[in-house]
């Protein structure tokens, strides 16, 4: 395992150690540096590497492929590898390696100090340091190899027999539950079968699911014309190589069936494709064993990477036995050895909208993640460098969202003991993780539009088992109003994992072919949406919710909100987010450039002025004509007669500067910002931010509307009123001028702060407000007091209804 040299650093660093008779931690044992100089060239430490020395063999991956060519090329030069142990960090020790040139003067590092593993702790199970061992011990040059997939089965085999948390809930079926079809791949064969009529009762019904990227390239699929050919058998030649190493990995733990979605629906039959996507949560929530071919973006690529596994797996240090010990005491340290992905991003299975679902619902996840494999269950996570830590893709939401899919208790309630405040707030946070799934699901990849609505679907059918509230078309009913307050951005990114997979440049229609959601819905439009993640918590109701209901299919709905609130009209030259991609050809002006985290690059021009469309939009109460011979919409967009409104206004479409439109007061909250910091408050006493629907009537129906837009009012504007800064110094109106070529602010003149106080015309809407003329407190979950509004505003509570 080690070489002679090794051998010697980790006996000397041993000795020098102070280490207790009992040890219940890695914490207990006190090291105290210790280097030495462990090679003379490059050649012996390679010489070692070849003979399998773990250390050695990691440390000589450690410099770059560049670094090798270019600083270590000569392997006979004499220099200095040391290998040194920093106890600098604290309990955990960190192996690091240095390369010295030596002179005259004598040496200096030519690459400096680098980790080469970590203390990762203490090493008690037997079973896995035995199968660990044989890993190290035996072929292991790919993640397909026997070695590799032992480790995959002992993983299987520990959570199956021992993790209560991850076992298949019972409360809404059985567990029983098996596909319509799997691949029978037993005794060599692979073959379609009917699950129903042939798989016994008292057998075996356990089986695999397989998550992968369909790629570009056409992989085998069941047809009607195919469909009995494949019941009598599939040929290994026709499967894709990620198929037949699924299949094989299938084997090597031990089970007979396996469903992958191409082969088990058939899919140019619309009916048995909607029913089966209808039974996805089920089939990856009651599968013994999710595979993940996770970086691997078409068929042809396959599950398995050749690889070198002694660069990734741990190794153990045994500690000298002591009297009060009846077995070795063994402490495990991390690899950090340089390998070709490290510093890659995101694997291309993950990047998928298809997939969230199937990461979300499989309680166990077997990942091949190009040169590891890697573990993930609802009890652990792990992979082959730590095998029983280490880093998970879930986010907080995704872990959050499993567990109340596999919990047996209300997923939007909390403890009993909890104040009615509390509960509240909980409910609030856990339809944050909803949101922030939608945000996630909808940044990802999707190849047909139209799978919009059953993509997520299975999740929004797993987690409706365990709440009272209706899932409706991507929404909750007890979450309703919050819910319909999803946007797209006009310069917010969600930097979250698999956030820019979604190719906004070739997404040309913002709005479904045919309508496949309500016009409410997030699924309504085929670009990702953003919700205000950071006030999702401080919303309260301004309207109600009379009535919700949907109806239709699980891949195409359509739904009716009705809703009593209080209701403005005017018109609004519209700035159109990137992801309108329509707007950029007709109104190209008026469209904001790609998010790119450029902020202030999004500033728009309209008569002279410059405006960012996060602070302010271009409103009027009134037709925005000029009473010009030109009244074209090209020509509002221009020169109509718009001013400025705190707040911001996004559509979800294009929507004509000469069309009136209607808007719908959904929540409000109190949001101000401390003057010496800029930080958001939410005190009795701030402004009031209220957020509303953007309606057009669909024309079938009196007071029958479709959703286009959403608009923020901020600082009391939907009341008529600013009661903020008019000259705040983040939000201020703009002359183009100052809005430099390099990308930054000129300085005001003093000529500037003058025309600014007496004669410039900034165009803002309302003035601002005298402290005491206008109040902010208000009662939740309820509809405005009328006596809010200021005089001129015309408002009226009326019910809608949106479809």
């Amino acid at each position: 395992m080690f070489c002679n040299r090794c051998q010697e650093f980790w006996g000397e660093a041993l000795s020098r150690a102070e280490i207790p008779q009992i040890i219940n931690s890695c914490v207990d044992v006190r090291w105290n540096h210790h280097e030495i100089v462990l090679h003379q060239s490059i050649r012996d430490l390679k010489t070692a590497s070849d003979l399998r020395c773990r250390l050695c063999r990691i440390i000589y991956y450690t410099p770059t492929e560049y670094e090798h060519d270019k600083l270590l090329k000569d392997v006979d030069e004499p220099l200095d590898v040391v290998l040194s142990l920093n106890t600098a960090n604290g309990p955990h020790p960190v192996l690091m390696a240095e390369f010295q040139a030596k002179s005259e003067n004598g040496t200096q590092p030519i690459i400096p100090k680098r980790w080469v593993a970590s203390c990762s702790g203490l090493f008690s199970d037997d079973d896995l340091a035995t199968t660990l061992k044989r890993s190290v011990e035996t072929e292991n040059n790919s993640t397909g190899s026997d070695a590799a997939l032992e480790l995959a089965a002992f993983w299987t085999k520990t959570c199956i027999n021992g993790h209560e948390k991850c076992r298949a809930p019972t409360s809404h079926g059985t567990t029983s539950f098996v596909p319509t079809r799997l691949l029978d791949v037993s005794n060599g064969a692979i073959r379609l079968i009917e699950s129903k009529s042939e798989i016994r009762d008292g057998t075996d019904r356990s089986f695999i699911a397989l998550s992968h990227c369909w790629g570009l390239i056409p992989i085998i699929r069941t047809l009607t014309s195919n469909y009995d050919d494949h019941r009598k058998g599939i040929s290994p030649e026709r499967l894709s190589k990620t198929f037949m190493e699924a299949v094989h990995t299938t084997r090597k733990l031990g089970y007979r069936y396996i469903w992958i979605d191409s082969l088990c629906i058939k899919q140019d039959d619309g009916a048995d494709w909607a029913a089966e996507a209808a039974t996805m949560c089920d089939v990856y929530q009651y599968a013994a064993l999710t595979i993940a071919a996770a970086h691997a973006p078409g068929g042809d690529v396959g599950c398995y990477a050749e690889r070198d596994a002694l660069l990734h797996l741990p190794f153990f240090i045994e500690l000298p036995e002591s009297p009060a010990s009846s077995k070795a005491t063994r402490i495990y340290f991390t690899s950090y050895g340089r390998v070709k992905d490290v510093g890659g991003g995101d694997p291309a299975l993950y990047g998928r909208a298809w997939v969230l679902q199937e990461q979300i619902l499989s309680p166990r996840m077997l990942i091949f993640d190009g040169s590891q494999i890697k573990w993930e269950c609802l009890t652990m996570h792990g992979s082959e460098s730590s095998p029983t830590s280490g880093t998970t893709r879930h986010s907080l939401y995704h872990k959050h969202i499993r567990s109340g899919i596999m919990d047996d208790f209300e997923f939007f309630d909390t403890p009993a003991d909890k104040t009615s405040e509390d509960r509240g707030f909980w409910a609030r946070l856990k339809h944050q993780y909803w949101c922030y799934i939608v945000m996630d699901y909808t940044h990802r990849g999707m190849t047909k539009s139209r799978d919009r609505l059953v993509a997520l679907a299975g999740i929004g059918k797993a987690l409706s088992r365990h709440t009272k509230n209706r899932y409706l078309a991507g929404l909750w009913s007890e979450h309703f109003t919050t819910g319909l307050l999803w946007s797209l951005a006009h310069n917010e990114k969600f930097t979250m994992s698999a956030a820019d997979n979604f190719d906004v440049d070739k997404n040309e229609k913002i709005r479904h072919e045919e309508d496949l959601a309500p016009s409410w819905s997030w699924a309504s439009v085929t670009a990702p949406v953003m919700y205000a993640s950071n006030e999702l918590l401080n919303y309260d109701r301004i309207c109600n919710v009379v009535n919700v209901s949907v109806s239709g299919d699980i891949d195409k709905q359509t739904g009716r909100a009705e809703i009593c609130g209080h209701i403005r009209r005017g018109y609004v030259n519209a700035v159109y987010p990137y992801a309108i991609r329509e707007a950029a050809a007709e109104y190209p002006h008026m469209a904001t450039i790609k998010p790119a985290g450029n902020l202030g690059r999004e500033e728009m021009k309209f008569k002279g002025r410059m405006f960012h469309p996060n602070d302010w939009f271009l409103f009027s109460e009134k037709s925005p004509s000029t009473g010009k011979s030109d009244a074209s919409d090209q020509h509002l967009t221009t020169h109509g007669n718009f001013r400025l409104v705190r707040g911001t206004f996004k559509p979800d479409q294009i929507i004509k500067p000469s069309q009136e439109i209607t808007f719908i007061a959904i929540a409000q909250q109190h949001f101000g910002a401390q003057l010496e910091t800029r930080l958001a408050s939410h005190q009795d006493d701030d402004a009031l931010k209220v957020h509303s629907l953007v309606l057009l009537p669909t024309s079938r129906v009196p007071g029958e509307y479709k959703r286009v837009g959403l608009a923020i009012w901020d600082e009391c504007a939907w009341y008529g009123y600013l009661c903020g800064w008019k000259d705040a110094r983040d939000r201020i109106v703009e002359r183009p001028g100052r809005w430099t070529e390099e990308g930054k602010w000129s300085k005001e003149g003093w000529l500037d702060k003058v025309g600014r106080k007496l004669w410039w015309d900034d165009l803002e809407f309302y003035e601002e407000t005298k402290k005491g003329d206008h109040q902010h407190e208000y009662e939740a979950n309820c509809l405005p007091d009328m006596a809010k509004y200021h005089k001129k505003v015309v408002v009226e509570e009326k019910t809608v209804v949106i479809v």
